[in-house]
């Protein structure tokens, strides 16, 4: 039988700090094996889409952004590989 734990997070004006900064949407994806059925090199992938690269500098200079990335050991015990760009 499965289990499922949720964690919710209540529907508040300020609850997410990067909107205001041009975040348009986000998402999580899992990855546990390659096309070829081996485990894959990468577990998780967050995709953020911003209005633009300056979106994302302001946002990254936004004071709750200390917040954010402080929350990430919480979830991970490794460093995590981060790129940015644009769609071609």
């Amino acid at each position: 039988m499965t289990y499922t734990a949720i964690v919710m997070y209540p529907n508040e004006a300020d609850i997410n700090v990067w909107k205001s900064h041009g975040l348009i949407s986000w998402r999580v994806t899992k990855f546990p094996t390659a096309l070829d059925g081996s485990p894959s090199q990468f577990l998780i992938m967050a995709t953020l889409e911003w209005e633009s690269q300056e979106a994302v500098q302001a946002a990254l200079q936004n004071p709750g952004t200390a917040g954010v990335f402080a929350d990430i050991p919480n979830f991970t015990n490794v460093k995590p590989v981060t790129l940015a760009g644009s769609q071609l």
